[in-house]
C-alpha cells in the first residue's frame, strides 16, 4: 500500500510539471484506488508552496507571448500585406523579372519584329483606367526588353523637336503631334488586379497583324511597392 502512494505523489509531481504550475496556479486532484487505477477530479486545489516545482516555458508559451507583445494597431501581414520599414526592392526589379519570364515563353518572335510597349490598365470594364504602377512599368519594359535584343519603337515620339523655356522636348501624348501610323509587328501589353496585399500583373506580347498572343507572364507586385510610387507621386505634385 505505500507502495501505491509513493506512485501517487510521484504521479501528482509528475503531472504538475507537465501542467506548467508555478506556486501560485492549482490543478485538479489525483488519487490512487484500490482497485489500482488512477483517478482525477477536475476541482482545482491549490498547489503546494515551496513545493520546488520549476516552470519551464514551452512552445506555446512562446507563442502566445509573440501576440502578447506586438505593437497596438498589428495587422496580419498575411491579409493586409507587409509593410517593411526599409527596402532595397524597386518596380524595375519586377519589370526585369516580368520582362525574363516574357522572353523564356515567347513563341513565333524573332528580332527584327518591331515592338511597342503600352501601359498596362485595371482589369475592368473599359480597360482605359491607366495607374502609375501601370505606366511606371511599360516605360521600365523598354529598357528590359530591349536588353534580350528586341527591336523596340517608342510610338509616343512626336514628328520634330518641341523647344521651350523649361526643357526640349521629343516625346508627346497629344494625337495630332504624333505619327498617323507606326510600323508595330508586335505590342507588349497587359493588365493590373489590385487587392489589399498587391498588384497582380498579367503581361503579353500580341501580334498585331493576327492577334496571336506570343508571350505570356504575370508578376505579383507587393503593396508597399506600390504605396511608395503614389508618395513619390503625391509628393511631386504638392510641390508643384
Amino acid at each position: 500500500m505505500e507502495n501505491k502512494r509513493l506512485w501517487a505523489v510521484m504521479f501528482v509531481l509528475l503531472a504538475f510539471t507537465l501542467a506548467g504550475c508555478t506556486s501560485t496556479e492549482s490543478m485538479g486532484s489525483f488519487w490512487l484506488g484500490d482497485d489500482g487505477e488512477i483517478s482525477h477530479d477536475e476541482k482545482p486545489v491549490p498547489v503546494p508552496r515551496g513545493s520546488g516545482l520549476v516552470y519551464t516555458p514551452d512552445s506555446r508559451d512562446r507563442e502566445y507571448q509573440q501576440y502578447v507583445t506586438v505593437e497596438p494597431g498589428y495587422r496580419d501581414p498575411l491579409h493586409h500585406g507587409f509593410f517593411p520599414s526599409q527596402t532595397h526592392k524597386r518596380l524595375n526589379d519586377y519589370a526585369s523579372q516580368l520582362a525574363m519570364n516574357l522572353m523564356e515563353n515567347a513563341t513565333r518572335l524573332t528580332l527584327e519584329d518591331r515592338v511597342g510597349i503600352t501601359s498596362f490598365v485595371r482589369l475592368n470594364q473599359s480597360l482605359e483606367d491607366g495607374t502609375v504602377l501601370g505606366n511606371q512599368l511599360s516605360e521600365y519594359l523598354i529598357a528590359e526588353l530591349q536588353d534580350f535584343g528586341l527591336a523596340i519603337v517608342d510610338f509616343k515620339l512626336a514628328g520634330g523637336v518641341t523647344v521651350t523655356p523649361y526643357g526640349d522636348f521629343v516625346l508627346s501624348r497629344k494625337a495630332n503631334a504624333l505619327a498617323k501610323q507606326v510600323a508595330i509587328d508586335h505590342v507588349v501589353t497587359g493588365t493590373i488586379i489590385e487587392d489589399d496585399r498587391g498588384v497582380r500583373v498579367n503581361a503579353r506580347i500580341v501580334s498585331m497583324q493576327n492577334k496571336h498572343v506570343v508571350a505570356s507572364a504575370n508578376v505579383y507586385i507587393p503593396a508597399f511597392i506600390v504605396m511608395d510610387l503614389n508618395k513619390i507621386v503625391s509628393t511631386t505634385a504638392l510641390a508643384n
